[in-house]
């Protein structure tokens, strides 16, 4: 028999949707905070959040008409019309949040407006209204959770430890901290205050202070048109993507677009691990889709490859320049903090960079606290002082642009060494750079093949005696999809029926026996997603792997010099195509420092 659950019921299963864990309601709290224009807020968890959640802020308030109101389900002053949906420019929205965090907890909040004579205090128990009245307090709103899902058991089975939960939520409310760097965030956890910002406006002083590992070895800004950040060059990889922080018209998200464009946007300069970034990307409202998550942790861009196209060349510009060389005596030099802010990017022509994925793209494309009846928040008048000073910043963060500086000149090196018959010694005013004789001429090949593949007509090269490869049914099935990738190449292949292709002709730049197992390989990859990709892929690296100079190959003076020469005009003389820097640099400021002088 089918039958309409009662609404207390329903509350409890939508509730379930949009707060999973006490991160999923700090979260809801936090935005609405922002949303309410508050330049200061404070998180108090105790117990990963579990037992006690308060979020204050100094915000516009709710009056005490509507303070009932905005805890009934879709009850929103953020959007009124369908029409809205395509222009949302706030973060909550869908009237959803107090609803489902009062549903499944006991909360108590206390809230005025800056016109009202007095607040109004409302305390709901499992969603139901217990008690209502009047009271005196700051302006701006104070939500209290506590015993969150007390009365949802199977919810509470599946919480993490305290210092788990704890430890999400902490996490949040740093990232929060990045993006609105104009709003003072403060952060209690079980009667500790762990940190509290300044408000300044400036992101990069809030990212040295709670992500010291991200911005170790300073980060390089980024801005080119609707992109602005920061992000770390490329031999500063983390072993996680914990370190990458994307905001969409100040929301925090995830999304693999803005992964896969800032991956594109280091050229192949990634030896290992994932580039440390803070992102900014501005949208228009219509553009992005912010409802595709209960929990709205992700968003659909409309336009998704000029997205991309953006976040990549705004990376490129930044990290293809003198500031994306990677630095010596990393792990126990730190920089100096001018060095760290002051840092220019400059780029070659995007439209002569050169790289493995053009190639590609070529082919295819936290004792609970319960309020007096005259309520003062914060509880402490060193608190109120703490959170109630007016910022005059604005909330979200202000990237200031980078000053216009001058790319890497090869020009202004001088040799001065050669060590291990490996690593060539060069320098400039006030910098060392070290070059790996291997990895640069790598680049080097990697280049010339490329320029010798993209230029060529690529006619076959016939053959004495024609090789057949025969593959497997599934392969064979799909062999529209990467037939026509080899021909292009320069084979002169062909269907010889029973899973079988001959071959007469190979491309000019290929032996017989690499052009037989290069066919091979890249037809077996067919059938994977991507894998004809890494094919192509390997094969342009070993091959100028195989013809570059090795280490410890003696070259003479003159050799080092057409080496630096050559690499000099190359279009990314900064890694080898295994992503492995062709050179490093240490300043003279690090080794002072090493030597104790500074």
């Amino acid at each position: 028999m089918i039958k309409v659950l009662d609404s207390f019921v329903a509350d409890k299963i939508a509730a379930g949707e949009v707060i999973e864990r006490p991160v999923s309601a700090v979260k809801e709290l936090v935005e609405n905070s922002i949303d309410a224009g508050a330049a200061s807020i404070i998180v108090e968890i105790r117990n990963g959040g579990k037992s006690y959640i308060r979020v204050t802020d100094d915000g516009c308030g709710i009056s005490f008409d509507e303070a009932e109101t905005a805890f009934l389900r879709h009850a929103t002053s953020k959007i009124s019309s369908i029409a809205d949906l395509d222009n949302i420019v706030s973060l909550g929205f869908r009237g959803e949040a107090l609803a489902s965090i009062s549903a499944v907890s006991r909360l108590t909040m206390v809230t005025r407006r800056a016109e009202d004579m007095s607040g109004v205090k409302l305390v709901l128990h499992g969603g139901r209204v217990v008690s209502k009245d009047r009271t005196g307090c700051n302006t701006g709103t104070t939500v209290i959770v506590e015993d969150l899902f007390y009365n949802t058991p199977a919810r509470r089975k599946f919480m993490k430890t305290d210092a788990r939960e704890a430890s999400s939520i902490i996490e949040l409310i740093q990232q929060y901290a990045v993006c609105y760097a104009g709003i003072r965030f403060m952060m209690i956890n079980n009667g500790m205050t762990l940190f509290t910002t300044n408000g300044d406006g400036d992101p990069y002083n809030v990212v040295r202070m709670l992500y010291p590992n991200i911005a170790r070895n300073g980060l390089i800004p980024v801005e080119n048109g609707h992109i602005k950040g920061y992000v770390a060059d490329p031999g500063s990889t983390m072993n996680t993507r914990k370190g990458q922080l994307f905001f969409v018209n100040g929301r925090l998200v995830s999304s693999a677009l803005i992964e896969k464009g800032l991956e594109e946007g280091y050229q192949g300069r990634i030896f290992s691990g994932f580039p440390a970034a803070v992102l900014f990307i501005e949208a228009e409202p219509c553009d992005i889709d912010v409802n595709i998550h209960p929990g709205k942790q992700e968003i659909r861009f409309l336009k998704q490859d000029e997205v991309k196209k953006e976040i990549s060349d705004a990376v490129s510009y930044a990290v293809m320049t003198d500031a994306g060389i990677p630095k010596g005596f990393v792990k126990n030099i730190e920089k100096a903090p001018e060095k760290q802010l002051n840092v220019d990017v400059q780029q070659k022509d995007e439209t002569e960079q050169t790289s493995i994925r053009d190639f590609l793209k070529n082919l295819d494309r936290h004792e609970p606290y319960v309020p007096s009846e005259s309520v003062e928040m914060p509880a402490t008048a060193e608190e109120k002082e703490e959170i109630y000073t007016p910022v005059s910043m604005p909330a979200q963060a202000e990237i200031q642009p980078a000053q216009k500086p001058a790319p890497f000149e090869f020009s202004d090196l001088v040799f001065k060494g050669y060590v291990f018959n490996t690593y060539i010694i060069m320098q400039d005013s006030d910098e060392l750079y070290i070059f790996d004789q291997h990895a640069a001429h790598e680049r080097i090949f990697y280049e010339k093949f490329m320029r010798g593949y993209n230029n060529s007509a690529h006619s076959p090269q016939p053959v004495l005696t024609a090789f057949t490869i025969s593959v497997s049914n599934d392969v064979y099935s799909m062999s529209g999809e990467w037939l026509g990738d080899l021909i292009r190449m320069g084979y002169d292949i062909e269907d010889f029926g029973d899973c079988t292709f001959i071959v007469r002709g190979i491309p000019p730049y290929m032996t017989v026996d690499e052009a037989e197992g290069f066919a091979r390989g890249y037809a077996e990859a067919a059938g994977e997603a991507g894998g004809s990709n890494k094919v192509v892929i390997d094969k342009l690296i070993m091959k100028s792997c195989k013809s570059a100079v090795k280490a410890h190959d003696v070259l003479s003076e003159q050799e080092i010099n057409d080496l630096m020469s050559e690499l000099a005009d190359c279009d990314n003389p900064y890694s080898c195509p295994h992503g492995r820097p062709t050179f490093i640099r240490i300043s003279s400021y690090d080794i002072e420092r090493s030597f104790r002088r500074k």
